[in-house]
């Protein structure tokens, strides 16, 4: 009797042992998996998002790419006064216009082309998303996109480029837009910028041209931010006066549309034209004022 009842106990005893050996067994092997799904989670990079909501800040190109899959449609203008003519016009006495399609390849490429009239040129662009910044600053500091466009002028308009044949009216600009978002309000952006022209009329003009933009983005409220361009050119035309291309503007987000109101001292689109060929100053005087309207409509294929 004695000894039935001491193997009984033996072997629950055993049993518990072996119960509690795979409880912590258990607990153990859960443990390690949380931990490296932990390593995992925090080791994934985290990025910023949104350092400016369009693909355009003001005049000129964002760092930003269009997702995948997504077409963007704009259109813009400018309208602006000329005090020696006497117009009728019902909003200005001269516009321009612009009127372009985007689309995204994948997340970090972009492809666009758009037509201008009534100033003829026709324009395409080739975007690429380097670097994109990560959050809380660890790993990349800022975000960097290659922008690569070109331009064919179906006619003349500052007559500086030569009129011969079709390689003559031809146009490149090659950008490296660098942007970090400092905070969830602001945001800038600096962009080296080579441009070549194919011809020039007058042999006192380069065909290449170096330039700089800085570009501020300040966001008043949840929808509607403050936005800023200017563009220091260092070996400017010779054959005309020219001065730096300025903006100063509000975007304001509606749903899938970004509707962009802007004042500034240009009245082309392309990056070639107006980084070089700006020739009026940023005043509200002989002219020299334009107000740009610019809405963007994004469609998720």
């Amino acid at each position: 009797m004695y000894p039935l009842t001491l193997n009984i106990h033996h072997m629950k005893s055993k049993t518990l042992i072996f119960i509690l050996f795979l409880s912590m067994s258990s607990f153990l092997n859960g443990q390690s998996l949380l931990d490296k799904l932990e390593e995992e989670h925090q080791s994934a990079p985290e990025y910023v998002m949104s350092t400016f909501k369009g693909t355009r800040i003001s005049i000129g190109h964002s760092l930003e790419t269009r997702k995948k899959n997504t077409l963007e449609v704009s259109f813009m203008s400018r309208y602006w006064n000329v005090p020696q003519e006497t117009s009728n016009s019902f909003i200005a006495d001269r516009m321009c216009t612009r009127f372009g399609v985007d689309y995204g390849v994948s997340d970090n490429f972009t492809v666009g082309f758009g037509g201008g009239f009534p100033n003829g040129i026709v324009d395409g662009y080739l975007k690429y998303r380097l670097m994109q910044q990560n959050i809380n600053d660890n790993g990349n500091l800022f975000g960097i996109t290659l922008l690569q466009a070109g331009t064919y002028r179906t006619r003349n308009i500052k007559n500086v480029e030569l009129r011969d044949d079709f390689g003559d009216k031809l146009a490149f600009t090659t950008q490296l837009l660098i942007a970090r978002k400092f905070s969830r309000k602001f945001s800038f952006q600096i962009a080296p910028t080579f441009i070549h022209r194919t011809s020039s009329r007058l042999n006192i003009d380069d065909h290449n041209h170096f330039a700089i933009g800085f570009s501020p983005r300040y966001k008043l409220g949840n929808h509607v931010s403050l936005v800023s361009e200017y563009y220091y050119v260092a070996n400017p035309l010779k054959s005309i006066d020219t001065y730096g291309a300025f903006s100063l503007g509000v975007n304001w987000e509606v749903s899938d549309l970004l509707l962009q109101f802007k004042m500034t001292n240009n009245q082309i689109f392309t990056e070639d034209a107006f980084i070089t060929q700006t020739a009026q100053n940023f005043n509200f005087r002989d002219g020299n004022f334009f107000f740009g309207f610019h809405a963007t409509y994004h469609i998720q294929l």
